[in-house]
């Protein structure tokens, strides 16, 4: 028999790659009952990081925290197009990598502050109530569409000739496995998302988060609310 949980607070989860933000909820859900639990900016399956969830009366801050800003890093990888922008989706083109990789730093700089950013397919945005993603999977035409984003800051972690590294911070509603088509763009390339790590929402941070194998081994309402930043 599930346990009721009654606390409120953030339960913060390293989610490693390969597994659902979704995926997470159902797992407590599983093993506790709740008032209320959600999380604040879904983590597609492939990316990796922090997903922060809200159980019971944090729920209701979600809104607020998700409008907070992000910081992701973020791996490049050039030479390549794939159909969801990241190593999920099918490989549309390969072609040989023609920039300079010194000219990389500029055309970054280019990209902080505030700019019109095509809003993927595969992604969560709506058109005629229908997710973007869904009609994508249908083959169906989705016309461009693009949304005002900002980025704060821009850091080089690493940089080779076919893939670099970086590490970012947003406003909320940016994508950024488009950023890396963009880049690539801009550089007269093609490239996709190769890895995609959350490392900070707002004052949360990854290196407060537990890492999801240990929600496995709770084995009652104590594990659960030890972890817990109660509110």
């Amino acid at each position: 028999m599930k346990e009721k949980f009654p606390n409120s607070g953030w339960l913060l989860i390293n989610k490693p790659e390969g597994v659902e933000s979704f995926g997470v909820i159902r797992r407590l859900k599983f093993r506790y009952s709740f008032h209320k639990i959600g999380f604040a900016g879904t983590l597609d399956p492939l990316a990796s990081g922090l997903l922060l969830i809200g159980i019971n009366k944090a729920t209701k801050k979600i809104p607020d925290i998700h409008k907070e800003k992000k910081s992701y890093k973020l791996e490049v990888r050039f030479g390549a197009a794939t159909s969801t922008l990241d190593s999920e989706g099918r490989f549309l083109q390969m072609k040989s990598i023609t920039h300079n990789i010194n000219h990389r730093i500029f055309h970054l700089k280019n990209f902080i502050g505030n700019y019109q950013q095509k809003i993927p397919n595969y992604s969560a945005h709506k058109l005629n109530g229908k997710n973007f993603y869904e009609l994508a999977r249908k083959n169906q035409i989705i016309e461009d569409r693009y949304k005002q984003v900002s980025i704060c800051k821009l850091k080089v972690l690493y940089s080779s000739i076919s893939k670099i590294g970086i590490e970012l911070d947003c406003q909320t509603g940016f994508y950024v496995r488009a950023f890396a088509e963009e880049l690539a763009k801009s550089l007269g390339d093609i490239a996709y998302a190769s890895r995609i790590k959350r490392l900070k929402i707002g004052d949360f941070s990854l290196k407060q988060a537990l890492a999801y194998e240990k929600i496995l081994d709770f084995s009652g309402t104590n594990d659960l609310h030890s972890h817990l930043i109660t509110i």
